[in-house]
């Protein structure tokens, strides 16, 4: 990489300026050198990686929870109810009841609303070395004249979120989500003009780098520049915060598990600058990037999978235009793709969300048989992604992607070397290239939460660097959905309640077992299991073996393979190919997730390009709320009448006697008479502990589960 702050010719200074700073740190320099050195390694073939089996790894629950309270806020809705019920600390201070003073001088020379001054840099890690200020107030107080403003740093200081590019700067903000404030009236901070250092012209930009960028001139090195020149303003950094109290214990670190709820890092509009010269048409940045759209979507049913003429933005355009609100044409869909597909977890929901999936990547064998049945529209490469990026399709389009790279190596269970852990990491990075390949709209990422730990913080910045080299926000941009279903012990708030494992289950067909291969269970290895209610969710992952803890409710077997791809939330008759069917379940994305998600997407998308559609939502019969079977009849606990001597006690089924269960024994389903009695053996899952003292003091016959021992 160019750079450095030695003095050079000024032609050899001029090309440096517009290379990147090298890396502040020496883990991120390495990380950043083998993010270099992809495209070289493209050139010498694929990179293949294995689909490793996480047989041995599974995460104890404890591990789990230590982790993610280390990366997110974990604060459950009863907690943030006491958080809103106690005093909050105040939020950022408003702007002061006294009349602020218009300008004040440093030095000689004024400074007003509206100016820049570089100040001492702020120590709090958070605020990432902060040494820039926009005014917005100047006011004076018996401390002395006080400047309060939007605080900056230079990039070089976000750990390599964003291109380390010399005098260019970012806004650090801290928001609350209970402060309906605009985001730079929350993140302002206060210093005394003691503080300032100098006064320095700082530019506010939406337009693409090198544009605006600062060149030489009369600087003699790049210190001088460096010190004097220019500063611009194209990014913002925002973090968002369940309340004041957690954002000012995550900004002092006073409190270890104090997390913002989302991060963003975002691109400057339009909207965002004030100053003309430095305002460029949205639709002129789009169009350099992409090469135009297709308001409504690109795949038109006449012209089947490809890309169509449309009212594509002209680049010569001063000005973005107002768009007049169009209808869809029938049919018309945003097209999608799906890269290191599997077996269409995605695709699956995208689909169902109402887009037209058009191109997919994969080389999983028994994943791609999957896939080519269920898709046949789209374009599927069986490759490995390096091959598909060098591949000759240099037009591919897509309106939105979505990327799932493996995610073993960043796994909390993944606590020793793999072999397969150099390629792992080299497929995340081939991300950014799939994004300069496809180009997309909007682009989804899933990854395991894993990869949030401290000790991966630097392959994580790395991934969003990837992006913001090519001038995508990292955000929440269309922002999430709004949660669709409530847990049962919550305040009910208008969402349905949560699918349980009973409800799931019972959508597979009475006589499946006549013609479907995946959904066998008299042919299962027997076990002796305690039995759990099933009128609950599932509490533990399903993995590709299925998960540790995983099990029928009745205690006696494992799950199907059609069990297990109905708690997936595939469609019933969803068909599976060999080889490693349940490998392929358990690497998916459910696709019931992926619809309510790419559902939002698209009508995020349909109101930025002022269209409406005149075809209804259609009907999703693979929806668990949708009610198509007798739920109240399912015979969870009762497979082939096996167990006639059930009964409930609550909300848990036990046999009522060990003689009755003795015969049932002796049906298909339950255990071989060799194997001895099937004893009143009560649930004893951890996640249903809360059920227990209600069923103890009811019945003698059960022992007590809640004594310590």
């Amino acid at each position: 990489m160019g750079g450095g702050g030695s003095p050079r010719s000024g032609a050899k200074c001029e090309w440096d300026i517009d290379a990147e700073e090298p890396p502040i740190e020496a883990e991120s320099a390495a990380i950043q050198t083998r993010l270099k050195n992809l495209p070289e390694l493209f050139k010498q073939g694929p990179i293949s990686f294995g689909y490793e089996s996480d047989e041995d790894e599974e995460p104890d629950e404890c591990d789990i929870l230590h982790a993610l309270a280390n990366i997110i806020d974990l604060t459950d809705d009863t907690l943030i109810r006491q958080h809103q019920s106690e005093i909050q600390p105040p939020c950022n201070p408003p702007s002061p009841s006294v009349l602020p003073k218009l300008r004040c001088y440093f030095n000689g020379s004024r400074i007003e609303q509206g100016s820049t001054v570089e100040m001492r840099a702020l120590e709090q890690p958070r605020l990432f070395k902060a040494s820039f200020l926009y005014v917005n107030h100047i006011f004076s107080t018996p401390r002395g004249i006080q400047l309060r403003g939007v605080p900056l740093t230079r990039l070089r200081n976000l750990r390599g979120r964003l291109p380390r590019l010399r005098n260019e700067v970012a806004m650090i903000l801290h928001v609350d989500s209970n402060d309906k404030r605009p985001e730079e009236v929350q993140s302002t901070i206060e210093i005394p003009i003691t503080d300032v250092i100098k006064i320095r012209n700082c530019h506010f930009t939406n337009a693409d780098f090198p544009q605006h960028r600062t060149v030489l001139g009369v600087y003699g090195t790049i210190a001088d520049l460096e010190e004097q020149g220019v500063l611009m303003c194209r990014w913002k950094c925002v973090f968002i915060y369940r309340d004041s109290t957690t954002r000012i214990a995550h900004v002092n670190q006073t409190r270890k598990n104090a997390a913002p709820l989302e991060c963003i890092v975002e691109h400057l509009n339009a909207k965002n600058v004030s100053k003309k010269r430095f305002k460029v048409p949205e639709t002129g940045r789009f169009n350099i990037w992409r090469g135009g759209k297709v308001r409504g979507g690109e795949h038109e049913p006449e012209v089947g999978n490809n890309s169509v003429e449309g009212p594509v933005i002209q680049l010569d355009s001063g000005e973005d235009s107002e768009l007049v609100l169009i209808e869809k044409k029938p049919g018309q869909r945003y097209t999608f793709g799906d890269m290191f597909c599997g077996a269409g977890g995605a695709s699956c929901g995208a689909r169902k969300a109402g887009f037209q999936v058009k191109v997919a990547c994969d080389n999983h064998s028994g994943a791609c048989n999957t896939y080519a049945k269920v898709f046949p529209e789209a374009l599927l490469r069986i490759l490995d992604i390096f091959e598909f990026i060098t591949s000759e399709d240099s037009k591919l389009r897509v309106d939105v992607l979505h990327l799932s790279p493996p995610c073993q190596f960043w796994s909390p269970a993944h606590t020793c070397a793999g072999v397969n852990d150099d390629a792992n990491i080299a497929v995340l990075f081939s991300c950014r290239e799939l994004i300069k390949k496809l180009r997309p709209r909007l682009f989804t990422l899933e990854q395991t939460y894993g990869i949030l730990d401290p000790r991966f913080e630097y392959y994580f910045n790395a991934l969003i660097h990837g992006f913001t080299e090519n001038n995508y926000s990292e955000k929440n941009s269309p922002p999430f959905p709004k949660a669709t279903h409530i847990a049962p012990d919550i305040e009910k708030r208008g969402g349905k309640p949560y699918a349980t494992v009973k409800k799931m289950l019972a959508r597979i067909p009475r006589d499946a077992t006549q013609y479907d291969e995946m959904h066998q269970p008299q042919d299962m290895v027997r076990k002796r299991l305690e039995r759990w209610d099933p009128d609950v969710t599932l509490k533990r992952c399903i993995t590709t073996n299925g998960g540790v803890g995983n099990y029928h409710p009745n205690g006696r077997r494992d799950f199907t393979l059609r069990e297990y791809a109905m708690l997936q939330t595939f469609p019933v008759d969803y068909p599976f190919q060999n080889p490693e069917r349940k490998k392929q379940i358990g690497n998916a994305f459910p696709p019931l997730v992926v619809k309510v998600l790419y559902t939002h997407l698209r009508q995020w998308l349909e109101n930025k390009d002022c269209v409406y559609a005149v075809e209804n939502e259609p009907i999703d019969p693979d929806d668990p709320d949708i009610e198509i079977l007798d739920l109240e009849d399912d015979g969870l606990m009762d497979e082939t009448s096996d167990d006639e001597g059930i009964e409930y006690v609550g909300s848990q089924q036990l046999s009522s006697s060990s003689s009755d269960c003795r015969s049932g024994c002796q049906d298909a389903m339950d255990l071989d008479a060799s194997d001895g009695d099937y004893g009143p053996v009560p649930c004893v899952d951890a996640n249903q502990r809360q059920h227990r003292r209600g069923w103890m003091g009811e019945t003698q016959e059960y022992i007590d589960l809640t004594a310590d021992d």
